[in-house]
């Protein structure tokens, strides 16, 4: 048992020892996605063109995207001038001021439906009932963005402390295999992949597309 066990770790290390780091980050990533499938890279004629690393993502360059993921929740299309200046503290200061106002509002709707059930007013119950209705839905959907902005602060916040910190590295990659599903057609792909913060592993990819 032990021999085995020995030679096939002999085994996958002389096979691993012909690939470089990128190399086998994609081998790796590539075979796990196959065996969710129960195959198996070996029998897929499985080969590397290339893997070039394209860039170290820090950062610094989240917490760009991500005050300017901020000004989106102001405007559609901001200006770089509000992506500098627009603070956290602001936004939640304006939501949680709409929230109280609109909580205002249904307020004042129920008061004035219990008013109109008391009085059998069914006319104006339903028209009520519907601004309520609407209150409520504008009340929900400014807490679900609270919820998304104070989460977002979280995240910028922690980034912050240690700007110059490599989040993930970029790769770009081409390689083939066959395609069981296509009848083994040797199939051809280009792709972005990104690493963890570790820069030991892929952890996602996106096709590559040309600029």
């Amino acid at each position: 048992m032990k021999k085995n066990i020995l030679l096939l770790l002999v085994v996958t290390l002389i096979i691993s020892c012909g690939r470089n780091k990128g190399e086998q980050m994609l081998y790796d990533y590539q075979q796990k996605n196959v065996k969710s499938f129960n195959l198996d890279l070996a029998d897929l004629d499985f080969e590397i063109q290339h893997v070039k690393k394209v860039t170290d993502i820090i950062a610094r360059d989240s917490i760009k995207h991500i005050k300017k993921e901020l000004a989106g929740y102001w405007e559609k299309n901001p200006k770089q001038s509000l992506v500098d200046t627009l603070s956290f503290k602001y936004v939640k200061e304006v939501i949680n001021k709409a929230i109280t106002q609109k909580e205002q509002y249904s307020k004042w709707h129920q008061e004035a439906l219990l008013a109109a059930i008391k009085y059998d007013n069914h006319s104006a119950e339903l028209k009520l009932k519907r601004k309520k209705d609407n209150v409520m839905d504008e009340i929900s959907s400014y807490k679900k963005t609270l919820s998304e902005v104070e989460k977002l602060e979280i995240y910028y916040n922690k980034l912050t402390e240690n700007p110059d910190s490599i989040l993930m590295t970029k790769y770009r990659a081409k390689y083939s295999f066959k395609n069981p599903i296509m009848n083994n057609a040797k199939q051809t792909f280009n792709k972005i992949f990104y690493t963890n913060a570790a820069q030991n592993k892929f952890v996602s990819s996106e096709d590559f597309k040309k600029d």
